[in-house]
């Protein structure tokens, strides 16, 4: 093969694309990601692993941080619980026993604790992860805390990137940096802090 085909190929008009190809190829990125870590996955081998060749995985991820990326969105199931249950609370402990769960898995936390150094040394795996897989994720919290902000349990004046962060942060440092399973009620205790923190305060009489 020359090295003109292991380019990025720019799709032009054909046969549609194939949606089991797609998922094998994530499912093999996922895998070697798991076991391997970042820098010990390549092209060649999740190539190998899905039974593709090279140009078909280039074809629909320009880069090696665009593959994995979209692998790690696809295995964290994108979408937060963000329906209304009727309370801010409740709408925060639904959210973060999602989170919960995912920092709860070994592989889900392997990963992220794997990624932490790459990040800083890959500037478009950076760029990506927090574009694609961090940012969208924190805009749906953040559409919990507004419709509390529109009920009046939440301050309006709330800095909702901080209230983001100090949802998650406790959650992360207890389950990548300290690697210790997360109870079940971390859930109800990141929201009673942020409530007690930030809820809106009562009218003085």
């Amino acid at each position: 093969m020359t090295e003109l085909a292991d380019e990025p190929t720019v799709r032009g008009p054909g046969r549609p694309r194939d949606a089991s190809r797609d998922r094998a190829i994530l499912a093999a990125a996922l895998q070697i990601l798991q076991e391997e870590g970042y820098r010990g996955l390549t092209i060649d081998g999740v190539a190998a692993r899905a039974g593709v060749g090279r140009p078909t995985i280039y074809r629909r991820w320009p880069s090696k941080p665009a593959l994995v990326v979209a692998a790690l969105v696809e295995a964290a199931e994108l979408a937060l619980p963000v329906r209304d249950t009727g309370s801010l609370r409740g709408d925060l402990i639904a959210v973060q026993r999602r989170q919960v769960a995912l920092m709860n898995s070994p592989e889900s936390r392997r990963v992220t604790a794997g990624l932490v150094a790459d990040l800083a040394a890959d500037p478009e795996l950076a760029e990506r992860y927090v574009s694609q897989y961090l940012a969208p994720r924190r805009a749906l919290v953040w559409q919990v805390l507004q419709r509390g902000i529109d009920r009046g349990e939440l301050d309006p004046d709330a800095d909702l990137a901080f209230v983001y962060d100090l949802l998650m942060g406790p959650l992360f440092m207890r389950g990548v940096v300290w690697g210790q399973p997360l109870s079940r009620d971390a859930a109800e205790k990141t929201a009673d802090v942020i409530l007690a923190a930030f809820g809106a305060k009562a009218k003085r009489a």
